[in-house]
């Protein structure tokens, strides 16, 4: 037994790697991935390089990298490749990432939009208001529906649960399911020039980007439920979910000689996961003020 034992104490060790000085952050939301970088680097790079990176000795880097805008930027992928160190994207694909790969969240996000915040987000179940054909949930069999990032509770999951709630189930009873991935944008435009009936949104996209929308599409089952005791500030057609996470690398299942090794080097190679700089990541977001350039978008 000691001599099976020492032997992966030897293999651990051999695994010792450089010390680790740059950590890539994935990260997706809805639009392009130049929108993206332009929208989070004053975020996870400015700031956190700052804050967090220039303060450890030596200094660490903190890397933006796009994640989900298409099949080969796919961060189920990239989290096996080893490639990221952190995830920063919408609820469901951070619950998917906890569940497959063991990671842990260590921050969410809260919006704040025309002076209204929350930690929350919904899902808006939409129409044309001038389309006199749709005036509730079941008019919109034998539609054309048009939906977002399918991992994406807000723009699709809530939205496909609400209608089977109430007897409509998409995959047989629509006309048509249109598919937008991350282009939320033209899902809207289409709506508003009849290409499609109807269509699923985020509630905080919808009131960021279309501040106006009432006066052009009707929201179905409209209310204003609570989160976690705060009445939220905008519309939902849905029950709510949490923001967007920023989820982290977490020690990896010990279901394999690779994964032992893994769980050892922190032992040995404290330098490889540093725990440290993860706190101070998750304390240095948790302290960032609204009005700071790099929460402003």
């Amino acid at each position: 037994m000691l001599g099976f034992r020492s032997l992966f104490i030897a293999l651990a060790i051999l695994a010792c790697d450089a010390q680790k000085t740059n950590y890539s952050i994935g990260a997706w939301i809805p639009g392009t991935t130049e929108n993206m970088l332009s929208t989070l680097r004053p975020l996870f790079e400015d700031f956190l390089n700052e804050k967090v990176g220039n303060m450890q000795s030596p200094p660490v880097r903190f890397n933006l990298v796009p994640v989900d805008f298409t099949e080969e930027t796919s961060s189920y992928a990239m989290i096996g490749a080893g490639k990221l160190d952190f995830l920063y994207t919408v609820a469901g694909k951070i619950s998917c990432t906890v569940v497959e790969h063991g990671w842990a969240v260590i921050s969410t996000r809260r919006v704040r939009i025309d002076g209204k915040d929350s930690g929350a987000d919904g899902s808006v179940v939409y129409s044309l208001l001038s389309n006199p054909s749709i005036q509730n949930l079941t008019d919109l069999v034998d539609k054309k529906l048009g939906v977002g990032f399918i991992l994406e509770v807000a723009s699709y999951q809530s939205g496909y649960q609400l209608l089977a709630e109430n007897k409509i189930y998409i995959l047989k009873d629509v006309a048509q399911i249109v598919l937008y991935g991350n282009d939320y944008e033209r899902q809207y435009q289409d709506v508003l020039s009849g290409k499609i009936d109807a269509g699923f949104l985020s509630s905080t996209w919808l009131a960021q980007h279309h501040p106006d929308f009432h006066d052009h599409v009707r929201v179905h089952r409209e209310h204003r439920p609570s989160y976690e005791r705060e009445l939220f500030p905008f519309v939902t057609s849905t029950t709510l979910i949490p923001q967007y996470g920023l989820a982290v690398s977490e020690l990896p299942r010990a279901n394999d000689v690779h994964h032992i090794i893994q769980r050892l080097k922190p032992l040995l190679c404290p330098q490889m996961i540093n725990w440290r700089l993860k706190h101070e990541v998750a304390r240095a977001l948790q302290g960032l003020q609204p009005a700071h350039p790099a929460a402003v978008k």
